[in-house]
This record gives structure tokens, C-alpha cells and sequence, in this order.
């Protein structure tokens, strides 16, 4: 295998999408704002514990019990047949993260980022039934967007995180192209739908 396609693996691995809610909420968790003063270490921990079980580690258990049922023949999920179901239990954790959250009283805009990746994908599976779309990609533009918005209605300066999200969207875009995962338009499409869906949100929010 070429260092091209061994970076593209790791980058797609490291950025996966399952990863990005944890990485959100780490991120929102590292900046100077209230949040780091209105709840204490060990709550963010817990945050954190939670996030990262049930939209990470739990969507990666069905799968994997999907393919040891043969409902789906890889867990790449490279077929669009194959992405149906894993879709819609992941957006089922991820519902229910946010009604587990809900249940705490924290800031709203933990609860914006969690409900907006759940919208999201239920999104991608609804273009999937039909087209299949880059998930990796609308996972990171909406992680963009994120912090796009993050910077906007928490009035804080991030210009270099946000650089770094794009620079690191472009690398991954190339990744899935070199992987030959997708077409360029998949990609693109993916990342200008996760974006600009999150920027709609915030218009909407303010």
C-alpha cells in the first residue's frame, strides 16, 4: 500500500464521523468561555463519558453485530444499501444522547450540537435511500460549521481552530477521493450540506 493510501486511512480513521460529537464537545469543553466555569471538571468528564459511549463506541458495537448478522456486508458501509440501517440506529444514540443530556441542566448549546449532528444524520440516511453522500465529509462540515457558530453565539475568537477544521476538511475530502470511496461531487456535497446546514441553524438561533 502507497503512503498516499495509508495517510488517507489514517486521516479517515482519525476524523471518522462517529468521532466528531466527542470532539465538539471536547473542543466547546477546552475553550475560555462560561462553560468551563459553570460546570465543574468532573460533570464535563461525565459529559464526555456519555457523548462518546452512546455516539461512538455504541454505533460501533450495532455494526459490528450487523455484519456478524450479515445485514450488511462491510462495515466501511462503501455500499449505499448498507448504509440504511446502521444510519438510522445511529441516529437513534444519538436521539437519545441528547434526551439524556436534556435531563441535566447545561448550557444550551451543548444541546444545539448534539441535536443538530442527530438532524444531520437522519439527513444523510435520507439522501442515502437515494444517493449516496460522503459521511465522512458532512460529519466535518457540520463540525466546521460548529465552530463557526460556537464563535458567534458564544462571542469568541477561534480563528485559528476554524482554519485548522477547514485545512483538515480538505485533507480529508482528498482522503475518500484517494480511497476511491467517493466521487467528487459525494464529497463536496457532503461537506457544503454539513456546513450550511449548521450555519442555517445558527441564522435561525440568533
Amino acid at each position: 500500500m502507497s503512503f498516499e493510501k495509508t495517510f488517507a486511512r489514517i486521516l479517515s480513521s482519525l476524523f471518522h464521523p462517529l468521532v466528531i460529537p466527542t470532539l465538539g464537545i471536547f473542543v466547546l469543553f477546552s475553550l475560555n468561555t462560561f462553560l468551563n466555569y459553570s460546570i465543574p471538571k468532573s460533570g464535563q468528564r461525565v459529559i464526555l463519558l456519555i457523548v462518546l459511549f452512546n455516539t461512538a463506541i455504541a454505533p460501533t458495537i450495532a455494526v459490528l453485530i450487523l455484519k456478524r448478522l450479515k445485514f450488511i456486508k462491510s462495515i466501511l458501509l462503501t455500499d449505499r444499501s448498507d448504509r440504511v440501517i446502521p444510519l438510522f440506529i445511529t441516529g437513534l444514540f444519538y436521539f437519545f444522547t441528547f434526551y439524556m443530556l436534556r435531563q441535566i441542566s447545561l448550557p444550551f448549546i451543548i444541546y444545539y450540537f448534539i441535536l443538530s449532528a442527530t438532524i444531520l444524520v437522519f439527513i444523510v440516511l435520507l439522501i442515502s435511500l437515494n444517493w449516496k453522500i460522503s459521511i465522512h465529509m458532512t460529519a466535518i462540515g457540520g463540525f466546521t460549521g460548529f465552530l463557526i457558530s460556537t464563535s458567534m453565539l458564544l462571542n469568541v475568537e477561534i480563528p485559528i481552530i476554524i482554519i485548522s477544521s477547514i485545512l483538515i476538511s480538505g485533507l480529508l475530502g482528498y482522503s475518500r477521493l484517494v480511497l476511491d470511496a467517493h466521487k467528487p461531487a459525494e464529497v463536496y456535497s457532503g461537506f457544503g450540506a454539513g456546513i450550511l446546514f449548521m450555519l442555517f441553524l445558527t441564522i435561525i438561533l440568533q
